[in-house]
């Protein structure tokens, strides 16, 4: 079994269904978004109100327009959430290697820490292709300054208990080279790296891909939660990959629990 695929176990409380919010996690190239649209195309039959948040932020139009809508968004919903107010004052203190890097990285934090803070604030849910972990993960891989897991440690111990679904999207490095190699767009700095480069960014980007995750079910154990974190083979057919999704979704996930005595966490004791 994937170390990552949902488990239960004794004496953590799973995460409340609440929502959801669904952010998928996954290399460039990987099919988040092409996965992302699929699900949300088919929960949306029966949740009409259900956001797919690339169309929120801007995806589909121009750079210009797509950096005014997710100004709009900080400007208007970062205020109301201190953990994301924290996340981008960490960001900010991460040296970068260029003025630009330490640009996006800030701006990436903020968009996500405010999308989070409208969809929670209005009980919306929502379907993101990439969300909270991507904007992590394209932190860390611009630079090695040790502050960065003061964000991770930041971002995470705030997202582990709130009941978001993460879709991890597993797909082999040279998959991902190739779907990026076939794209139009070069959004990706990982689409324009010399050939000296690209095998060694390309290990070190899965490695932290994977160290997100052991971080993000690290900090649920810490608030005696466990992430829902389903895991996805990016190489099959999209839209099988999408119905296991759904059934993984609208699985009765109590009913899978083994029958052990339930000890509290220390949490859920005081709140007793």
């Amino acid at each position: 079994m994937n170390q990552f695929s949902e488990t239960w176990k004794p004496g953590i409380a799973v995460a409340p269904e609440s929502g959801p919010i669904i952010e998928f996690f996954g290399l460039p190239g990987s099919g988040k978004t092409t996965v992302a649209r699929k699900l949300h195309a088919m929960l949306s039959a029966t949740q009409p109100d259900l956001i797919f948040a690339p169309a929120l932020l801007g995806d589909g139009a121009g750079a210009a327009a797509r950096a005014t809508s997710k100004l709009g968004l900080i400007l208007s919903d970062l205020g109301h959430d201190g953990a994301g107010r924290d996340a981008v004052r960490l960001a900010m203190a991460i040296r970068q290697p260029r003025l630009r890097d330490k640009f996006r990285a800030v701006f990436g934090i903020a968009t996500m820490m405010s999308l989070y803070a409208r969809l929670e604030r209005r009980g919306l849910s929502a379907v993101l292709d990439q969300g909270l972990l991507q904007a992590l993960w394209s932190v860390q891989l611009r630079t090695e300054d040790d502050g960065c897991r003061a964000l991770v440690r930041e971002c995470l111990s705030n997202a582990a208990g709130t009941g978001r679904v993460y879709v991890s999207v597993e797909t082999p490095a040279r998959i991902c080279i190739d779907r990026l190699a076939a794209r139009h767009s070069k959004h990706s700095r990982l689409q324009k790296l010399g050939t000296a480069d690209a095998d060694r960014t390309w290990e070190r980007a899965e490695f932290l891909r994977r160290a997100l995750l052991r971080d993000l079910q690290t900090a649920g154990r810490r608030h005696g939660v466990a992430p829902r974190i389903i895991v996805i083979d990016g190489t099959t057919d999209a839209t099988d990959t999408t119905g296991q999704i759904v059934a993984q979704l609208r699985e009765n996930r109590p009913a899978h629990r083994p029958h052990r005595p339930h000890r509290k966490t220390e949490h859920q004791e005081m709140k007793a």
